[in-house]
């Protein structure tokens, strides 16, 4: 994600951000690129809009609040009730209280029509288990063909339960390579050899040059929503099954797909002990452990350097002949960063269902939030407009497919991965500049995507169905206990023994074996 994260950008994370099974890789059947897509009016929609009956749609996803919202909302409604009679309510809910909202929401039975899910937040593979999202390959087919044709085969191999499709996943830098982020000031300052590090211990030198000179900054970015270990299990050459929480992975490079506890390997030790030096040492907030995000930190410009899955690094990018403003500028466009890659892009299943949008069982309206859901992928304008605002007053035209976002506008969420086909965005200010010239950015990306390495377990989904009461003993003691020592907040010599035995009678070792199970049965199916 870009950002992943910002994650995010992520994520972000972008995420982001920020990885996916994709088109051009193993034996997958779909060996090009999809290219953005004009708007595919749905079979239904075809007849006068005025034979459908109006619908409102709700769409819970998460960000950041936003003040203006209700312009975006309104300038939204506008196109799709010209086109499907239909108004939609965006529910935006904060990034550190989402997870809680819809356990809530779905708890409760309420009707509501879309959301957003995945495996790192509001926990895909685990709703569709309980049963909360509708199977939508009928909806998909008669209402969304322009959708379906717009995102590669294998995007949808990993929204798929039990050969039923739950969710529609978003076309976007996916990849799972994975990095650090540091601000250029910090780096140009002290003359930090930033090219050099080739795994996460190897930032305790450059963090120690923070901590003595620069008070005001916090040294290594970290939070629970930006946990690195559950969010980047790559980084320790373990792949998730399922989600990177539940008990059960496998390593990367492990033909023999054996399923191992991933808190029990010396991976995680190692990493739970570097987290703890760091933290001792005052490299990390006093409150890591608690803090549900660090959107605040990143808008301030406060993180000397934060891990994130980063796919094409500063150094790839100007090799490609485009200026990288960096990751850390999709959050403030005035701290530009050096992002660094040290684990290589790898396709897996948990990746691919890092992005995705879901119908509600619950949906009174299923038919018309499918067809809403196909204007968010094909139609330019209605995905530029969630994921960017309104022209000349959350954004102003800088190029043909260039932006600037207003900062004082009221509406600058930096998340487009989190709505659709990323190939129908803007470039904004957290792009490579020249990236707009001939597509050549999003030709970088999608290429990324193709040709990054398969999984050994790419397209196997795991069925939670059968422990989904050790799921949900696990899940509490994950919250009990995980994030305290994945921050080295706790002692991981006395807290780590206590976090494993609780693990194991919550029912830990039941479900690697299912996990197992599962596993060995879809290789034998897929040789």
């Amino acid at each position: 994600m870009k950002k992943m994260m910002k994650i995010a950008n992520t994520i972000a994370v972008p995420c982001l951000v920020l990885s996916i099974a994709l088109a051009g890789c193993g034996d997958q059947t779909t060996t090009t690129t999809p290219g953005p897509t004009e708007d595919s009016t749905p079979t239904a929609a075809s007849d006068p809009v005025k034979d459908l009956k109006p619908v409102e749609l709700t769409y819970y996803f998460p960000n950041t609040p936003q003040k203006d919202l209700t312009s975006v909302e309104q300038e939204l409604n506008k196109i799709l009730k010209s086109k499907i009679n239909a108004t939609v309510h965006l529910k935006l809910v904060d990034w550190g209280t989402y997870d809680e909202k819809m356990n809530v929401l779905m708890g409760s039975g309420e009707p509501y029509d879309l959301a957003f899910t995945s495996t790192w937040s509001n926990n895909f593979y685990q709703n569709v288990a309980k049963g909360a999202f509708v199977p939508m390959d009928d909806l998909l087919a008669k209402y969304a063909p322009g959708l379906k044709s717009a995102v590669p085969e294998s995007f949808w191999k990993a929204v798929k339960v039990k050969g039923q499709t739950y969710g529609v996943p978003n076309f976007q830098q996916a990849t799972a390579g994975y990095g650090y982020s540091i601000q250029k000031a910090v780096a140009d300052k002290y003359k930090i050899d930033w090219k050099s590090v080739t795994k996460l211990s190897d930032l305790t030198p450059f963090l120690e040059i923070v901590k003595k000179n620069e008070p005001d900054l916090v040294p290594f970015g970290l939070s629970k929503k930006e946990d690195i270990f559950t969010k980047a299990p790559a980084m320790f050459g373990l792949e998730a099954l399922g989600d990177a929480i539940t008990p059960g992975a496998i390593y990367v490079n492990d033909a023999s797909l054996k399923v191992v506890n991933q808190f029990e390997t010396p991976e995680f030790k190692s990493f739970v002990t570097l987290m703890r030096d760091w933290y001792t040492k005052g490299y990390l907030r006093k409150d890591v452990a608690t803090l549900k995000d660090m959107e605040a930190d990143k808008k301030a410009g406060k993180n000397a350097m934060t891990w994130g899955q980063i796919d094409n690094d500063t150094v790839a990018t100007e090799k490609a002949g485009m200026e990288a403003a960096g990751r850390m500028s999709n959050a403030n466009k005035d701290v530009p960063s050096y992002d660094l890659q040290f684990v290589k892009p790898l396709l897996t299943t948990d990746k691919a269902a890092a992005t995705i949008t879901a119908i509600s069982a619950t949906s009174p309206n299923k038919e018309r939030a499918m067809m809403f859901l196909n204007l968010l992928n094909t139609d330019k304008d209605v995905y530029n407009l969630i994921s960017w605002g309104v022209a000349d007053k959350h954004y102003k035209k800088v190029g043909d497919n260039r932006i600037e976002t207003m900062k004082d506008g009221g509406y600058q969420i930096f998340s487009a991965w989190e709505f659709g086909n990323m190939m129908n965005s803007f470039l904004s200010e957290g792009d490579p500049k020249g990236g707009e010239v001939d597509g050549k950015f999003v030709k970088m990306w999608s290429d990324l995507n193709k040709n990054a390495a398969p999984s050994n377990a790419l397209g196997f989904v795991f069925d939670f169905n059968s422990v989904k009461a050790e799921k949900a003993n696990c899940d509490a003691i994950i919250e009990e206990l995980y994030y305290a020592i994945s921050t080295g907040t706790v002692d991981p010599d006395k807290y780590l023994p206590q976090f494993l035995d609780k693990m194991k009678k919550a029912g830990a070792d039941k479900i690697v074996a299912e996990k197992q199970k599962q596993l060995d049965a879809w290789k034998a199916a897929n040789k």
